[in-house]
Formats: C-alpha cells, sequence, structure tokens
C-alpha cells in the first residue's frame, strides 16, 4: 500500500506538472501532514542545497529567468520581471539580460536587480556569505526602481495605491484584515509565484524562523515558532494566493533550473498539494478555525467589505451565518449564505461601514443538527473615504459635506442615529461643491451620515455635541 501511494505521488507530480525532480527526492513523504510534514521536506531540501554566491545569481539569471522579446530591439529573450511583464498588454519596457542589471536608477524602466521577496532585513542575512541571503528560489530579477519602492514592505493586497507600477503592481495601505500598513502587491498573475517562494522560505528556514520573528518588519508575517511559522492573517493570504494563481510553465522551468544550480527544489512548486497538507485546520496551532475553513478574508472594496472564504469537506451543512461587530465582542449577523457544496463563497458588505473606523467580522457555520462553530475573528481598519469630507465633526447646529471632486451633478444624503433610524433624507443637485445640512435640532449623540453618488456609498459617524 506504502508502495502504491508513493508510486501514485510521483506520477502525480509528472503527469499533472510536468515538473521533473530526481527519482527519490521526496522520498519520506508518504503519507504525512502538517509539522511532520514540513519538517521532512525541510530535511529534503536543505540536506541537498549547494549555495551559490550572491553574485552567481547574475549569470543564473541570463540562463532561466527569460523570455521571448516583443519590445524594442537588441537580444532575442529579455529578462523575466514580474514587476513590468503585462500579459494583457503590451509589456512597458523589457531587460537585456546582464547589459541592463544594475547600478543605479533612474525611474522605472532603467534596469533589473536581484530582489529579496522575503526582505533582507527580515532576517538580517549577509550577501557576502552563502546561505538565505542567495537563495535562488526566492530572489527574483525584478525592476530596480520598483525593488526599491516596495522596499521591506510585506506582500499584501492594497485598498488605496499610493504607487503603481507600469505594469500595475501596487504599493499602499492594506486592504485586508489581519494586515496592516504598507504593502506592496504584485499582478494577479505572479501572487502563486510569491506565495510559493514565501512558503518555501518557511519550510527550508523553519529552524530561524522563531528568531527572524523578533524583526519588527517581518512581525506581520513570520510567527514566533517552527510550525505554522507564519501569523494565520498572512497565511490565509499566501494560501489563497496559491490556490488562486495555479503554478506556471514559467515556474516549473525555473524550479528545474534551481535544482542544476543549487541542487535543492521547491516542492510547493514540484506538488502544489502539499500546501494543503502542512497548512490545514486539522493541523496544531489551525485549530481555531472551522474543520472545513482554509481561508477567510476580508478587504476593502470602494466603499464596501468584500469577505471571502474558501471551504473543503462542505458535508452536512446547512450554511454560513455573515456576523458583523464595532468592538470585537458583540456581533450580529448581517446574511445568510445557503451551502452549495462549493469551494469558494464570498460576501459584500455595504451598510455601517464608517470611514475610519474598524470594522470586526466572524463566520458562523451551522450543521443540518443545528449545530454551530465560529470561524476567527478578521478586522479590517476602514480608510478615511477621499470622495468627500464632513465638518465640523464633532458639531453642533449644521455639518457641511464637501465633494473633493467636481462635476457631480446628483446625490443623496441620509442621516441615521444610533439605533438606525433615518431622521434626516434629502436629494440635492449642488451647484458647487459644498452642502450644508441643519442640525440644530438633532440630540447630543452619535450619528451616521451616509452619502450616495451614483452607485458609490460613502457612510461617516459623527458626533453632535452641544
Amino acid at each position: 500500500m506504502k508502495l502504491l501511494f508513493t508510486t501514485l505521488f510521483f506520477a502525480l507530480f509528472i503527469t499533472s506538472l510536468q515538473a521533473q525532480p530526481p527519482v527519490g527526492y521526496y522520498n519520506g513523504v508518504g503519507n504525512k501532514y502538517c509539522d511532520t510534514l514540513k519538517s521532512t521536506l525541510k530535511s529534503i531540501i536543505s540536506s541537498s542545497v549547494s549555495p551559490k554566491t550572491y553574485s552567481n545569481l547574475w549569470t543564473q539569471y541570463a540562463l532561466s529567468d527569460l523570455k521571448p522579446r516583443t519590445v524594442g530591439t537588441g537580444s532575442s529573450d529579455v529578462i523575466w520581471d514580474i514587476y513590468s511583464t503585462n500579459s494583457d498588454s503590451t509589456d512597458p519596457y523589457q531587460y537585456a539580460p546582464i547589459t541592463s542589471q544594475c547600478g543605479t536608477y533612474n525611474g522605472e524602466g532603467s534596469c533589473y536587480n536581484r530582489e529579496h521577496s522575503i526582505p533582507l532585513s527580515w532576517f538580517s542575512g549577509s550577501t557576502s556569505t552563502n546561505g538565505p541571503a542567495t537563495d535562488y528560489n526566492f530572489i527574483f530579477p525584478t525592476d530596480g526602481y520598483v525593488n526599491g519602492k516596495r522596499s521591506n514592505f510585506p506582500y499584501g493586497e492594497v485598498a488605496k495605491a499610493s504607487y503603481t507600477s507600469r505594469n500595475g503592481s501596487k504599493l499602499g495601505q492594506s486592504g485586508i484584515a489581519g494586515v496592516t500598513g504598507t504593502v506592496f502587491e504584485p499582478r494577479d498573475e505572479f501572487k502563486g509565484d510569491v506565495a510559493r517562494a514565501f512558503l518555501y522560505f518557511v519550510t527550508m528556514y523553519e529552524d530561524n524562523i522563531p528568531t527572524w520573528s523578533s524583526n519588527a518588519d517581518a512581525a506581520q508575517s513570520f510567527d514566533n515558532n517552527t510550525f505554522p511559522a507564519v501569523k494565520l492573517p498572512f497565511l490565509q493570504m499566501m494560501i489563497k494566493w496559491h490556490n488562486q494563481d495555479p503554478v506556471s510553465k514559467k515556474e516549473i522551468d525555473r524550479n528545474n533550473a534551481t535544482y542544476s544550480f543549487q541542487h535543492n527544489r521547491n516542492p510547493f512548486i514540484d506538488s502544489p498539494q502539499l500546501v494543503n497538507r502542512i497548512w490545514n485546520t486539522a493541523c496544531p496551532g489551525l485549530s481555531t478555525l472551522p474543520v472545513n475553513l482554509l481561508f477567510f478574508t476580508a478587504k476593502q472594496s470602494g466603499s464596501n467589505v468584500l469577505l471571502k472564504w474558501n471551504v473543503t469537506n462542505e458535508l452536512n451543512l446547512i450554511g454560513y451565518e455573515v456576523q458583523r461587530s464595532n468592538d470585537g465582542s458583540t456581533f450580529t449577523s448581517i446574511a445568510n449564505i445557503k451551502a452549495i457544496s462549493g469551494n469558494s463563497y464570498s460576501y459584500t458588505d455595504v451598510t455601517d461601514v464608517n470611514s475610519g473606523d474598524v470594522v470586526y467580522y466572524r463566520l458562523k457555520k451551522i450543521d443540518k443538527n443545528t449545530f454551530a462553530s465560529y470561524s476567527e475573528v478578521v478586522k479590517i481598519a476602514v480608510p478615511v473615504n477621499e470622495r468627500i469630507t464632513v465638518y465640523p465633526n464633532p458639531a453642533k447646529d449644521y455639518v457641511n459635506v464637501v465633494l473633493n471632486k467636481y462635476g457631480i451633478s446628483l446625490l443623496s444624503v441620509s442621516i441615521s442615529d444610533a439605533t438606525g433610524r433615518v431622521i434626516f433624507q434629502a436629494n440635492y443637485s449642488p451647484s458647487n461643491n459644498s452642502i450644508r445640512i441643519p442640525t440644530y435640532n438633532f440630540a447630543n449623540g452619535n450619528y451616521y451620515l451616509k452619502t450616495t453618488i451614483g452607485n458609490a456609498i460613502y457612510l461617516q459617524k459623527i458626533i453632535i455635541a452641544k
């Protein structure tokens, strides 16, 4: 039976992915799961590795990080830069191997360099020593300027971009629950690439993760243990990116080249299902999630919040109750989603999302015997909207609603009290960019002002204090 499992395991490697691990490379994996499987893979990929120098990466990029030229003239092959490649359109620029490497840069499109997708500052690595800081598996050739903009910020999903590269990679405030501050978001087609590189890193160097987790830059990503080794919100995002962006031929070719170059491999490219065998809700440290919930995330989407969750083994389940809280303690039901024996669900919350507030969400899973269990709580800081400004706040006799963009011909405004009762409502065709609303008849307390412009809704908490 064990022989049959092993045979099927390697058949899956070869037939489903066309990757080429050496025969016997993954012996010992068998039917292991969770931390045991992760440690087994660490032993496999670290025992055979022959680290190369940092300068060796330049030569290797010119051999295995290439694609055909489609822009400009020069070399027939160009560097495959994930921060400039645009599969939906024409690349904004392309780099000739070797001759276009950095040096210095004078803006995007100047040159490419060697980016540690797990920033060097996170693990205090030294590129003068062969090892983690020179590991080809997670060091990609990228545009030098965009790499500089990314800096040592974690990967994430951006709510509002402060910078966007010419291929659509973004820097800005996080829009995903549990990952806060400034984050960098690559294009969708490369999210799986960087996720699998990250999961390789926390597997290959699992013994170091508890120490490296004390670094402030890595605090949202690394956990203070060897398993799961990743903070849960960041792990959820990495698993989501891994599942949504399957292994590409680019990754397979690069993984095969990795073995020739430094004699180890990324097992999550060879066998993507290993990710969910290692990090699943039956494993130590991950049991706070419902058994069948792979991830549950919240992301700012315009003026709304988009909730997504992914499940497996959805048996005897009636559905999911989506719950929201303004304080992280008292939750109310906002939606009921029927189980459809699928894998992916989503819900958009369009009510009571207050600019500048923190909003909390959780899922209540209900089975056919009415037994209920809860997901972990995710929270999201809703960015202050920049479409409208409301002042004074606190207010006394009136509030002004200022439209920060001109050319708005029609909008509606309503004000609700703390119980949700609408106490003021009016439509406006503003001749300028400001509306004054009288509030002298309002009692002291908290209110919610909702401004509707077309299909967009902006909500703002206001305080009346006389």
